[in-house]
């Protein structure tokens, strides 16, 4: 009996260790990633119990400084070596997938399932050519109106509202703006070369500003994907003409509002406590709660002449490596990543940013912390659109073009001549971009 017993085990063991030594070893995947340390702080923990949940595939993460995934992923392509899984930014998307860096999604069976209406309208552009799709969106910051209420209650001035248009702004702005005599615009000796408060943290200061011209009822993209620019419009002139003007005459917004040459600190006049009011992303809600100091709220972005609102939104998705030895197992961690559950743990409830799918995005809300009127989020959310252009030339023409940009808001240059050098500067640099 016992030697029965003992030929049942031994049989019972072999066909363990054969059905082990059948099952498929788990894929090694590498996701490279580019965040904030805040963000590292929630994502990390996050992968670690996705990964367990998953014995499909083991996951490393390859954590960049933020700005630095162009240069490390670029150098990756070359060697042939980029990583399975890229989260990517809206804006650079595109130079990869026109290389053929990434897997086209677009028809994989993986992605039968996934309801591509659950994502917000235009969330999907940016990672999208030539009919296809080439990566899923993770997460999307609107444009919000954050104002400073303390500023605010030392003028005197009842807070933005939803309902509040430009030249309700730039009212406020005027009387927002202080020199260091305490002064402002409308005061005798009002000194416009000491300013030490903005009413308004910018003006039209670079390409991407789109929304500040669509909200005067003008626009200078020509075409779909915004590669060609009409900048001599009459009506883009109009608007750069009005930002020109709150920067010139009412000296109530910033040309150059972030290398720090007007406010004395580099960085957002807004965080930096120089600005009473301004658009910002929605990713330094986080920023704003952690450091603390400045009680803040926010409105949806300002009504256009009209009666619409113009708002962009920046965009990151994750795409798979064209190159990667487990395509069906890079996608399914690209699956996991925007999974509306996950999205909400590591970005939505947190803080960090909106997801860009509306099943997700709700955990954005928290009523346990600033700012009140949170319900803006989501709203701006339903409008906003992605940057335009978002092609691969799009930094090159953003270099070019910026001096002028700010040259025309300082007043070195005349606006219909800036205008017009940036719109041969930008279908130049563009040129490229239309023919691809």
């Amino acid at each position: 009996m016992r030697s029965l017993l003992r030929s049942v085990v031994v049989m019972w063991l072999a066909l363990a260790c054969l059905a082990l030594a059948q099952q498929p070893a788990p894929a090694r995947l590498t996701l490279m990633v580019a965040m904030t340390p805040q963000e590292l702080a929630t994502f990390r923990p996050a992968l670690e119990a996705l990964d367990a949940a998953h014995p499909e595939f083991e996951v490393e993460l390859e954590p960049v400084p933020q700005g630095a995934l162009p240069e490390r992923a670029n150098a990756r392509l070359a060697a042939g070596t980029l990583p399975d899984v890229v989260r990517v930014e809206g804006l650079s998307a595109q130079q990869w997938i026109r290389r053929g860096a990434f897997l086209e999604l677009t028809g994989r069976p993986e992605l039968a399932a996934l309801d591509l209406d659950d994502y917000f309208p235009g969330v999907l552009a940016p990672f999208s050519w030539q009919g296809a799709l080439w990566a899923l969106p993770d997460t999307a910051s609107p444009d919000l109106l954050y104002f400073n209420k303390a500023m605010f209650d030392a003028a005197g001035l009842d807070y933005p509202t939803d309902a509040w248009t430009y030249e309700d702004m730039r009212r406020a702005a005027v009387l927002l703006t202080r020199d260091a005599n305490g002064n402002g615009p409308t005061d005798p000796g009002f000194d416009p070369e000491r300013v030490t408060q903005w009413g308004w943290n910018g003006s039209l200061t670079h390409f991407w500003q789109r929304h500040l011209v669509r909200a005067f009822g003008a626009d200078w993209c020509a075409d779909e994907l915004c590669t060609t620019f009409d900048a001599t419009d009459p009506g883009v002139v109009a608007a750069a003409q009005w930002w020109a003007d709150l920067v010139q005459e009412d000296h109530a917004g910033l040309y150059d509002p972030y290398s720090g040459a007007q406010v004395g600190v580099p960085g957002d006049p807004f965080q930096a406590g120089a600005a009473a009011m301004g658009y910002n992303g929605f990713f330094i809600v986080r920023q704003l709660n952690d450091v603390g100091g400045i009680d803040y709220g926010i409105a949806q972005p300002l009504l256009g002449v009209d009666g619409q609102r113009h708002t962009p939104l920046s965009t990151n998705g994750y795409a798979v490596s064209a190159t990667s030895q487990h395509p069906e197992a890079a996608l399914a961690l690209a699956l996991a990543l925007t999974e509306p559950g996950f999205l909400a743990a590591t970005w939505g409830r947190p803080g960090h940013a909106v997801p860009a799918r509306r099943s997700a995005a709700p955990s954005v809300l928290d009523p346990g912390r600033a700012p009140e009127n949170q319900e803006a989020i989501l709203a701006a959310m339903e409008y906003g659109e992605v940057f335009h252009p978002f092609t691969p030339a799009a930094f090159e023409a953003y270099a070019l073009s910026a001096d002028l940009f700010t040259r025309m808001m300082r007043g070195d240059l005349p606006v219909p001549e800036a205008l017009a050098q940036i719109e041969r500067v930008l279908n130049d640099a563009l040129a490229a971009d239309r023919q691809r």
